[in-house]
């Protein structure tokens, strides 16, 4: 026990060695009746507390309780929806309980309408890029139109200078 930490726990805890840590209690009393420097802390800290406990206390009022608990921070609803009981989860047969363990947050509209679109755009760029994965050996991938090709490159890699050419 060192004289600064006999001073952190004085004025963290008070003097009464009562309300120290226990695992410190003992050191900390054999170095108060060892050292005078120790205890004349101790006797400023006891002066601090008769202080303190002079103060009145009151309980809160009404007004100041309902302003604290209207300014409460609230908590946000939880994401992941509560699973359901096991009876309604036997009533949607297969499909449904498919469903439910790929998507258990909901509704999964949302989800399935977002990959439907993914779906058709990519078929529908896809179809309409002049772009094929087969050479006409079928041995190597190719673009056999170089200029789409060369296009679809430059706007996948973020050429700047690409399309300013394309629209001179």
């Amino acid at each position: 026990m060192t004289i600064e930490r006999l001073r952190e726990i004085v004025e963290a805890y008070g003097a009464s060695p009562a309300r120290w840590p226990e695992a410190e209690r003992p050191a900390a009393e054999a170095m108060l009746a060892a050292s005078a420097h120790a205890r004349a802390l101790v006797e400023d800290a006891a002066r601090f507390d008769a202080l303190l406990d002079m103060a009145p206390v009151e309980a809160p009022s009404a007004a100041l309780t309902e302003r604290l608990v209207a300014a409460r921070p609230r908590a946000a609803a939880p994401l992941v929806q509560p699973a359901p009981d096991l009876r309604a989860r036997t009533t949607r047969g297969f499909f449904g309980g498919l469903v439910e363990a790929v998507w258990p947050y909901g509704s999964p509209a949302f989800p399935a309408g977002a990959l439907a679109a993914a779906l058709v755009m990519g078929v529908a760029l896809g179809s309409t890029s002049g772009i094929s994965v087969l050479d006409t050996d079928n041995s190597v991938a190719a673009i056999t139109d170089t200029e789409a090709g060369e296009g679809l490159i430059a706007l996948a890699m973020a050429d700047q200078a690409w399309p300013e050419e394309w629209m001179q």
